[in-house]
């Protein structure tokens, strides 16, 4: 178990000679041995504090090769936010400034790197003006806009299915409106899509199921669709 706070790195002066007479592929190897974990990064943040991460299983010191060499910590950089994934633990609308905290904390170069996010579902609310309509939440609005500005290499976006943000979700399909429903899916959809380098949207239903008219027009948007704690590996896989 061990804990970090997430700020720019500052290499040291020095490094071995020898390390970088070894091949690129070599040294991907060593930055994947010690930097790459086999779950997720959890990103949290206390009011007034810094973004930090619990990441279970590793070494105190274990992005130590951040601060060896501008060099070594360029190319530890790739693989450290490349590779792994990151989810973000804060909740509702605390989550979003999360995400701008965590983004600026790591800077645009490492935010650049970026290739798996785990974060909210967008969260949706009943509109005062149009009684019955569904519209997106301004702050989910405001975090994909981020993610389509920033996350220039976002290949995987895992969002999490929660029945108290999004509850005209979770309901049977006798209760649902699906045009509704359909709408705002697909205003979502769209959002994603301006992500542009993005490949892969996982949804994953955390309490609660969707209406099975719901999920089935997730899944026809191209979604995948999970239920409970399974999750998906660094490289796409189900575990």
């Amino acid at each position: 178990m061990s804990g970090a706070r997430w700020k720019r790195a500052s290499p040291a002066a020095s490094a071995s000679v020898g390390f970088f007479r070894l091949p690129i592929e070599a040294r991907n190897k060593i930055y994947q041995q010690v930097l790459v974990v086999p779950h997720p990064l959890y990103l949290f943040q206390d009011p007034g504090c810094q973004v930090e991460t619990f990441a279970p299983e590793t070494p105190y010191q274990w992005l130590a090769l951040l601060y060896t060499n501008r060099q070594i910590s360029n190319e530890a950089r790739a693989i450290l936010y490349g590779i792994n994934r990151f989810t973000l633990q804060d909740a509702g609308q605390r989550q979003g400034s999360l995400l701008k905290s965590f983004l600026n904390c790591i800077g645009p170069v490492n935010t650049g790197l970026l290739s798996y996010l785990c974060i909210d579902f967008p969260a949706t609310e009943r509109t005062e003006s149009q009684l019955g309509r569904i519209k997106l939440r301004e702050d989910s609005v405001q975090s994909l806009q981020l993610l389509q500005k920033e996350c220039t290499r976002l290949k995987t976006l895992e969002v999490l299915l929660y029945s108290q943000d999004s509850r005209d979700l979770i309901q049977t399909d006798q209760e649902i409106n699906i045009k509704l429903v359909q709408e705002i899916l697909s205003e979502i959809h769209l959002q994603f899509q301006d992500i542009a380098s993005l490949t892969k949207i996982i949804v994953r239903v955390c309490n609660g199921s969707p209406a099975s008219s719901v999920k089935e027009f997730m899944q026809g948007l191209g979604w995948i669709v999970l239920v409970g704690d399974r999750y998906v590996g660094a490289v796409g896989n189900e575990e």
